[in-house]
């Protein structure tokens, strides 16, 4: 090899770059997979005014007697809401 062997490798990389071949065709690819970034929750703002204190002891609560957290609450509170009303 030549003193400027790093040139000589670069210069073989970007040719095999704009031909698209490897050295080894047989080695392997890398294939990336592209994630699905839509989520199936959206979130939506939940004006309360008059009774913020009772609804905020009461999630303080519940996370403490069932461990569930504030969304999964109010999931099944809209649930609620849901039958009694027959919305379906």
């Amino acid at each position: 090899m030549s003193d400027n062997w790093i040139d000589e490798e670069n210069a073989r990389a970007i040719d095999l770059t704009k031909t698209g071949k490897t050295t080894n065709q047989n080695a392997p690819k890398l294939v990336t997979s592209v994630k699905n970034t839509s989520t199936k929750r959206s979130i939506r703002s939940i004006y309360i005014q008059d009774h913020h204190q009772r609804i905020d002891k009461l999630i303080f609560e519940q996370k403490i007697i069932s461990g569930k957290k504030a969304p999964e609450l109010l999931e099944e509170a809209i649930e609620l809401i849901a039958s009694h009303y027959t919305i379906s």
